[in-house]
């Protein structure tokens, strides 16, 4: 019976993730940055979608490997490569990356304000 309710339950509208610039509509398989397309593999759309929805939080390679690849085991240097390209797309400068930065000793964390470290 429970189950037949929520079906019958109107959808609660989702706002997609954005932050800094930076959109994506999951339903759409789109991503924008300040409303300009970017042409995104699958796994950068992915990893894109989740670091907008997980904003702050620094996650390891392997999380990252499971959340967004849902695999528990695999070569890691596949999160690094997925991490530059997506870095080369998203960042105004990718070789100084101000939304996705690095955590030494622990991985990645997406930070929607852009702002350098020093600041």
């Amino acid at each position: 019976m429970q189950s037949v309710l929520r079906r019958a339950r109107p959808a609660v509208a989702v706002a997609p993730p954005a932050a800094a610039g930076l959109t994506v509509d999951p339903a759409a398989r789109r991503a924008t940055k300040n409303g300009t397309g970017l042409a995104l593999t699958l796994r950068e759309f992915d990893l894109l979608a989740f670091f907008l929805r997980n904003p702050g939080r620094a996650y390891s390679r392997e999380d990252l490997m499971r959340e967004v690849w849902g695999w528990d085991f695999g070569d890691l240097s596949t999160v690094t490569v997925h991490i530059r390209r997506l870095r080369g797309k998203v960042e105004d400068d990718p070789a100084r990356p101000r939304l996705i930065r690095t955590v030494w000793g622990v991985g990645y964390r997406f930070d929607p304000s852009g702002r350098d470290e020093e600041d």
